[in-house]
């Protein structure tokens, strides 16, 4: 199944999400196949790169349709109080 395929109920189940643990749980349970950009939001990350200090991650209210899930899980951006830089979470 892909995310446009999911039902009323099964979009309004996925809004309600909130930690990228729910929403990869719902994924397994509802059997939604990712394609390859998709997996590699779920995959990825970049937390490859060394740590320096630890982020402290502020959302700046900026949203994108989401790597995985489109408009039901959006993408948000946020910025480190710390370093400044800006990342996009899901």
């Amino acid at each position: 199944m892909r995310f446009d395929e999911l039902s009323p109920e099964q979009a309004e189940q996925a809004k309600k999400c909130e930690t990228r643990e729910e929403r990869l749980a719902f994924i397994r349970e509802n059997g939604i196949e990712l394609n390859d950009e998709q997996l590699e939001a779920v995959s990825g990350g970049g937390d490859e790169e060394p740590k320096i200090h630890t982020h402290m991650w502020v959302r700046t209210g900026r949203t994108r349709p989401g790597a995985i899930g489109g408009d039901i899980w959006p993408d948000e951006e946020v910025r480190c109080d710390v370093c400044g830089i800006t990342e996009w979470k899901w």
